[in-house]
């Protein structure tokens, strides 16, 4: 098999819209993208999730980012980036988040509806919408952890096993959390008008006491 091109080299190509780019990449690149995906998914997540579906995810997605001329990636570490919040987002399936968003605990429901409302207004205008409007709020969240944390939420885990799948303390888990909500109320928020009244801020987060 013929070495494969220096992501450096492709990156040039992306960036100027070379599809054939895209396509050497995941053909090079793509087990590598695999064992993250692979790495990232529990037994019991692996068998909902097989991880050449996802990478076909991710390939059909970087296409439109590359013919859309969107990859701003100048560096190696950015297209990665880029790549890795693809498979975060690939990895959410569109109708567990609806269930995961409805049925919410109640100091995540008036986020969780303002998520869900973000994803059906983003449905209805494009045909990947809630593909792109996920990877907006991946992208919102330039921490691995943080990433990590809200895939996790959002395909159903509960604050204390987020906790010990990152491994962090509860508390420092939901205060990141606490964090994460606030990055992506303003992400999601639609532009304010004058006719709309600001949002109150949420409140700072008080660790819950011991029982």
């Amino acid at each position: 098999m013929d070495s494969p091109p220096p992501v450096g080299a492709l990156l040039d190509r992306l960036r100027a819209g070379d599809r054939e780019a895209a396509a050497l990449f995941v053909q090079h690149y793509g087990p590598m993208v695999r064992r993250r995906v692979r790495g990232k998914l529990g037994a019991a997540m692996r068998r909902l999730f097989d991880s050449q579906d996802i990478l076909s995810t991710v390939s059909r997605r970087l296409d439109r980012y590359v013919s859309s001329g969107r990859v701003r990636a100048v560096t190696e570490a950015e297209l990665w980036s880029l790549v890795h919040r693809m498979v975060d987002a690939a990895l959410v399936d569109k109708v567990r988040i609806v269930k995961r968003l409805g049925r919410a605990e109640a100091d995540d429901s008036d986020f969780a509806r303002l998520f869900l409302g973000r994803l059906q207004q983003a449905e209805t205008s494009a045909n990947d919408g809630v593909e792109l409007e996920l990877d907006r709020a991946f992208a919102s969240l330039p921490d691995p952890i943080d990433r990590q944390i809200l895939s996790l939420w959002l395909r159903g885990h509960k604050h204390p096993a987020i906790a010990s799948v990152v491994g962090l303390s509860h508390d420092a888990a939901r205060q990141r959390w606490h964090t994460i909500r606030q990055r992506l109320r303003a992400t999601l928020a639609p532009p304010a008008s004058s006719h709309t009244p600001a949002r109150a801020a949420e409140p700072p987060h008080r660790p819950r006491p011991a029982p």
